[in-house]
């Protein structure tokens, strides 16, 4: 039952660098506390944007569509030709130069890489369910690698929203995107439990939310399986010393993971294996194990799983969460 009141006092929405944020933190820092282990506050900051306001329309009707704006993008009026792209093949993008472009999916690096060298004026995402009645439009915005690629003004709208526009498929469609940018401070929270080596195993979740969301798969379930390791441990013994990062911003590109892989930069060289809890628990669905490493790893994943009497799917492959940073200091 103690579970479950974490899950509770964890079940609210909190955005990175707001107030709620830092009370999730206080929140974790306090059941930490209560066995005697020290825990290392670590402060950084991140660039975010305060305000975005966003319109768009068909000049030739002067029909408007609701939407929000992409922060951390580009700003500015944009009037120019309408294009729908259905997948964002190279026959389509030959087409898009130069014009306002609606395509299918989030945004992705790899798809914001080929808008940008198709040289778009300007694009919109959408999301949602065609089966829903009414859709919350998402509050999508540019991570640090994608920003690195270039601005370009974009916003995002209903699925319905999107339909319509297709259906309408209008000659020329005007936008404009304004933000206001500042930065925020956001947290790490560190455990450590030193064993017999020098050498280290890492467990991470992070603990911010999304908006609209009260965070409680993603990812208060990962803060709470990473505290279960953690009482584990507190009693038993390690062969190497572990450590306990509870991240911040991660939903705003892995900020938190990031920030602590660039400030521990002379101790990466001993850690070994870095376990990252991302969502668990949920009613219905399957585990799924995907491990940044050589095949091997996968291979005893598996026979783990299934000495124990999990089904599990594992994958070789790169799973964008907290883990990730460590890899790419491991690479070079």
């Amino acid at each position: 039952m103690k579970k479950f009141d974490l899950l509770e006092k964890l079940s609210f929405e909190r955005v990175v660098g707001s107030q709620e944020e830092y009370r999730a933190m206080e929140v974790i820092k306090a059941e930490i506390e209560t066995y005697d282990v020290q825990v290392e506050i670590e402060e950084f900051t991140i660039d975010f944007v305060e305000e975005v306001t966003a319109t768009f329309e068909i000049p030739a009707t002067q029909e408007t569509f609701e939407v929000t704006g992409v922060g951390m993008g580009g700003t500015g009026e944009v009037e120019a030709a309408f294009l729908y792209i259905d997948a964002l093949d190279p026959i389509s993008l030959a087409q898009a130069k130069g014009k306002i472009v609606l395509f299918n999916g989030g945004i992705t690096y790899a798809s914001y890489k080929k808008i940008i060298e198709a040289q778009v004026a300007g694009f919109v995402t959408f999301n949602g369910d065609c089966y829903d009645e009414q859709t919350d439009i998402e509050e999508r915005y540019l991570r640090p690698k994608l920003q690195a690629l270039g601005k370009i003004p974009g916003m995002t709208m209903s699925i319905r929203e999107a339909e319509k526009l297709v259906r309408m498929n209008p000659q020329t469609v005007k936008l404009q995107v304004q933000g206001q940018e500042s930065s925020r401070t956001s947290h790490n929270l560190v455990a450590t439990i030193p064993g017999e080596l020098a050498e280290i195993v890492a467990f991470t979740a992070h603990y911010d939310s999304v908006r609209h969301s009260k965070g409680v798969y993603d990812n208060a379930t990962g803060v709470l399986a990473v505290l279960d390791f953690f009482k584990h441990f507190v009693t038993t013994k390690p062969k190497r010393t572990l450590k306990f990062i509870w991240c911040g911003a991660e939903e705003r590109g892995l900020c938190g993971s990031t920030a602590y892989v660039q400030a521990h930069q002379n101790e990466l060289s001993a850690y070994r294996l870095v376990i990252n809890v991302d969502m668990l628990g949920a009613v219905l669905g399957h585990g799924v194990a995907c491990a940044t490493a050589t095949e091997d790893l996968i291979h005893y994943v598996d026979f783990v799983a299934n000495e124990l009497g999990h089904g599990i799917k594992t994958s070789q492959g790169v799973y964008l969460s907290d883990s990730t940073p460590f890899w790419g200091v491991y690479q070079r």
